[in-house]
């Protein structure tokens, strides 16, 4: 129910890119495509480096050389999404940093960072492309290397130069990076929460969605993500309630503030608060009586996140029963199997 609720939810463009801050028609196909994209785990199933690649990898490696930009860009984003089991097109998608095509070149920067410490090869060239004439690559290239992780140390000189540019997305990307190669790591974060009250609304939401990739890296900023959910914006409140959630138990100190935004006139707000609460999980219990009120709300994406957040909190949301009962009479379908499996974890915990 998470995932399903998350992927609906729509979240700032990753490279906070000037026309706007969400994701739009307008949007580069590249960042639309790979927005939600996640480094590789290293425990995550693999090819081995002596085995040979999918068919479907051989495939798309070779169209990486087509003469049309346009199939280049799909081959490109298709290992992206391949991730891991692609990792035998990091040579070719290196190659690609380098290509005439703008959304190319910005597709492959992040395909190699969806590969993690599978694309250090790539560390250098990606480096090159901080200096790109185009930002969103910039950007790009700033965002995979920190999804690389400790092996594009490489990096840091040209990471420190970025964070001088006259772009202010460029040098949050990089501030990005520097804090996951624990390089002045504090001082990054103490940047980037700053710029959660920067004067440019893009900005914001750049630096919310930043401090919640880095998840627990950027814990010292929850105080200033808690405030940010009073945003002028609701895509930069939404951002910061996301980021929060990233944070999980960390972010126990934001659980009164994004309880109090479950009441916030946007419905993405609502319901991304609500699955952030989920994300704090036990350490949530005092927002409980916001979620069971929650449960009343029109909105079918409010009720699932809250039905799902009651559930994660587990033992302590006990007093929630009786309208997780109810939920099972809810007119979704989705919200019934959430409530029905909401009820065992805080039924069968509480008595366990």
């Amino acid at each position: 129910m998470k995932r399903k609720l998350v992927s609906s939810l729509g979240a700032f463009v990753v490279l906070g890119l000037a026309a706007g801050v969400v994701v739009s028609g307008g949007t580069p196909q590249w960042v639309q495509a790979l927005i939600a994209g996640k480094p590789a785990e290293a425990s995550a199933p693999a090819c081995d480096s002596d085995q040979e690649p999918p068919e479907a990898v051989k495939a798309l490696i070779e169209a990486l050389k087509d003469k049309d930009a346009e199939v280049r860009k799909s081959a490109v984003l298709s290992l992206g999404r391949i991730g891991l089991e692609a990792k035998a097109a990091v040579p070719g998608l290196t190659q690609a940093l380098k290509d005439d095509s703008v959304d190319v070149r910005g597709a492959a920067a992040l395909a190699l960072g969806r590969m993690g410490k599978e694309a250090k090869s790539a560390v250098p060239s990606l480096a090159d492309l901080l200096k790109d004439k185009d930002r969103d690559v910039r950007g790009a290239a700033a965002l995979a290397l920190a999804r690389v992780g400790k092996d594009a140390k490489a990096a840091v000189p040209a990471l420190k130069e970025a964070i001088k540019h006259d772009d202010k997305q460029v040098q949050l990307y990089a501030r990005c990076a520097l804090v996951v190669l624990d390089d002045g790591a504090e001082v990054h974060v103490g940047a980037l929460a700053d710029a959660l009250t920067d004067k440019e609304v893009d900005i914001r939401g750049t630096a919310a969605y930043i401090l919640g990739e880095l998840g627990t890296l950027a814990r010292a900023a929850v105080p200033a993500l808690t405030a940010a959910l009073k945003d002028k914006s609701a895509d930069v409140r939404r951002a910061v309630a996301r980021s929060l959630g990233e944070m999980g138990p960390d972010a126990k100190g934001a659980v009164g503030a994004l309880a109090a935004a479950l009441k916030d006139d946007h419905v993405g707000v609502q319901a991304t608060a609500a699955l952030a609460l989920a994300d704090i999980g036990p350490d949530a219990k005092a927002a409980v009586p916001s979620l069971i009120e929650t449960l009343k709300s029109k909105e079918v994406e409010v009720r699932g996140a809250a039905v799902f957040a009651l559930g994660e909190i587990g033992p302590t949301a006990k007093s929630a029963i009786p309208a997780l009962t109810q939920a099972l009479k809810d007119e979704d379908a989705d919200v019934r199997k959430a409530a029905a499996l909401a009820l065992g974890k805080v039924q069968a915990l509480e008595e366990g």
